[in-house]
Order: C-alpha cells, then structure tokens, then sequence
C-alpha cells in the first residue's frame, strides 16, 4: 500500500503537483487521434486540468492553443477554421497555427499593429503513431519518443481513445496488471481463442527488471503440459505499457499498447493501440460487440447505482464480467469502481502485484527528484537506446525470460 502523501504525489497533476510538472517538463503527450482533427471544427483538449483548443489547419498543420480568446476570454472551442487559422466569432480576431494574431478586424487601420502586441500561447504538436501529440513545457521540448509504433504504415495500426472518469494511475495500473486477464478478460478471449483462455487462467509468477526508461515486467504461467506462457511487457514511463498478442501469428508480430493520460486529477485520456510490425492488421472487431466509437471507445451505461450498466442476465447465460459491449469497458468500469482517486492506503497487495509496485516505486523516485530541485533527464531517452519490444512466447520450463526478446526474434 502507499501512505496518502505518496498516492497524492502519484495521482495529483493539476496546478503544481509535481507529477503534472514532470509530465508537462519533460514529455510529449498524445491528446487526441489524429484522424479526428479535420475539418471547419476545432476540438477541444483538456489536460492537467488546463483547456485548449486544437485544430487542423489548411496545410496539414496541427494548431494547439489556450482555448481562451486573447481578446476577451470566448471560447474558441466556438470559433471558425478559416484556412490556416482560428477566427474568433465574437470580434472575428483570428489566430494562425502558429499562435500568431495575424488579423484584429475591430482596429481597422491599427489591426497588424494591435495584432503585433498580443501573445497566444501556442504549443508545439507532433502527429505520429495515428495520434496527435503536443508539448506543454515552457522550454524547447525534449527530443520526441521513439516508440515501436510511431513510424508503422497506416494500414498496420488502429487507434482508440476512451475518456474515463478516473485518475490516471488507475488506467496505467490496470495495464501494468497481467493477472487479471484470464478473470475480467474470459469471456473475451475466450471468444478469439478457448485454448488462449485457459492459459491467462493460471495464476502468473511474476519477474521485473529495472530499465532506464522504466521497467520489464514478466508474468510466467507454468501450464500442465510442462512448457510456461511468458509474457514480458516493457513500461515506458510515465505512461505508456506496451505487450505484445496472439492475435495473428502466421501475419507478422502483433503488439499492443495503453497510455494513461491526465486530464485533471479525476479523468483520465486512454489510448488502446494495436499494431503489426510487418502486415496491415487483421480486423480488431473480435474485441467489441456492436459498433463503437474509436474517439470514445470504452462505453458503458449508468452510475455507480446501477452497478454501470451492468448485465446481470447476460452473466447468468455464461458471460464472466457482464460488460459485453467491449474488452475494454472492462478494465473501464473496473477503475472507475474504485473511486475517482483510488485509496491506495487500503489495499492488500500480492505477488502478482510486483510490477505495480516497482513502477510506482520508479514513478516516486522521478517525484522526489523533481520536487528536489534535482535535473530529470530526458525520460524517453532511454528507451530510444536500449528499448525491447514487449514478447508473448510459449517457452520450456525454467526458461531464462531474460533471453525472450532475443529467442523471438531468431
């Protein structure tokens, strides 16, 4: 458990908590899928419990400001996507993706020159990876992420986003958690694979190592044919937990990814993504009933009175969790259950718990430092040099899992 300074340290961004300072420093954030960003309406972003305004400008640029107007503080969530800039529909200023005032129609003849005084608060963006990434910081941003996914074609990677209505560790958490798979995830898995199924129900050993971009993470189920599943995921901190599936094997190597993302200290952005490192992927409806939403992916019905729409009959007829609209609404629900910020000083933790542990652990050691004064290195630097893709391999018992990502890529 942690004591309640340790969990505010953790799940507390907004204002000047300091995982939102590191988070901001030090990291380039995804905020949106860059599919979603097109055409005459700017989108709205909150972040740290900051609100933005983002659009797509005319040449393909992405433009990220403070959603307030400079001039009397509208919202230009309500504003016009004129070419390349923002109009302002109350004074009709405008804006350019650059955060430059280019036009104050108001001033007439005195327009470039009142246009010259006024500073928009304009933050650098990325699109890469199908997502659209921006840098809050105040300084010249680190060098951006070079994670497995960012540079795949179109074709071999789909995109999903989820707003939830809880802190964001509780999203990174649940990723980090590889033993709750065979429980909250049965009845989906078992729908691609019966056989995949019975493995994740073995309880897992799990190993981690410490890495300078964060920690790998190895749940080992020793089956009853005498061979063990292993699976080692790499976490990349602050946010970002990457595994590698079984979806379609005789295609190419399939991975998936989760990024937890703040938008104040009670919700949370989180990514799902699923790539393939040589092929276009196969379709990813095996993990959703009806049709969904790729911007709001995870849905679910209700309140906390009625148990989040969960359906009480279609678990009696043989279905595990009661969630049957997606995989994900799973994990959902299940955050969100715990309370907006959840109270770690009440839970009992196992081994199975080992990499939640190291990681807040790694996550802590970042906070002390930063609250210290001490210099935090680029985060991300490391993985660009010593990063491992994440492995799922069936292995013999006693296997060295050390040894995985060597062995999966012979």
């Amino acid at each position: 458990m942690l004591t309640k300074a340790n969990n505010d340290r953790l799940t507390r961004v907004v204002g000047d908590a300091p995982m939102g300072g590191i988070m901001r420093k030090h990291v380039w954030i995804p905020f949106a899928r860059a599919a979603s960003l097109h055409g005459s309406t700017p989108q709205k972003v909150r972040l740290f419990g900051e609100d933005f305004v983002a659009f797509r400008a005319e040449d393909g640029r992405i433009g990220f400001v403070d959603e307030r107007c400079p001039h009397r503080g509208v919202s230009l969530a309500l504003a016009r996507v004129e070419g390349c800039a923002l109009r302002c529909i109350f004074h009709g200023w405008k804006m350019d993706a650059s955060g430059a005032v280019i036009e104050v129609p108001t001033e007439g003849a005195r327009s470039a020159e009142v246009a010259a005084k006024v500073k928009v608060n304009h933050y650098p963006t990325r699109e890469a990876g199908g997502m659209a990434w921006v840098y809050l910081g105040k300084q010249d941003p680190p060098p951006f992420p070079k994670l497995p996914f960012l540079e795949v074609p179109p074709e071999n990677i789909w995109v999903s986003r989820s707003v939830v209505p809880c802190n964001w560790l509780q999203g990174l958490e649940a990723a980090l958690d590889s033993s709750h798979l065979g429980w909250l995830h049965q009845s989906w898995i078992e729908g691609v694979s019966s056989t995949e199924a019975a493995k994740f129900l073995v309880p897992p050993v799990y190993e981690t190592e410490r890495t300078g971009y964060g920690l790998r993470a190895a749940a080992i189920r020793d089956l009853p044919d005498g061979t063990s599943f292993l699976r080692v995921g790499e976490y990349v901190l602050p946010f970002t937990m990457m595994n590698q599936t079984d979806r379609q094997p005789e295609t190419g190597r399939e991975y998936a990814c989760f990024i937890a993302v703040p938008v104040d200290d009670e919700t949370h952005l989180l990514f799902w993504l699923i790539w393939n490192d040589s092929a276009p992927l196969i379709d990813v409806s095996t993990f959703t009933k009806n049709e969904y939403d790729d911007d709001n992916y995870a849905t679910f019905r209700g309140t906390r009175d009625t148990n989040w729409g969960q359906d009480r009959a279609a678990m009696d007829a043989g279905h595990f969790s009661g969630f049957t609209e997606n995989l994900i609404a799973e994990d959902v629900v299940v955050q969100i259950s715990m309370g907006r910020i959840a109270d770690r000083t009440r839970e009992h933790l196992g081994t199975t718990d080992e990499a939640i542990v190291k990681a807040r652990l790694q996550l802590l050691k970042l906070v002390k430092a930063f609250e210290a004064g001490d210099p935090v290195e680029d985060i991300l630097g490391a993985y660009r040099t010593e990063g491992a893709l994440p492995v799922a391999m069936v292995v013999p018992q006693g296997f060295d899992w050390t040894r995985a990502r060597t062995e999966a890529l012979a």
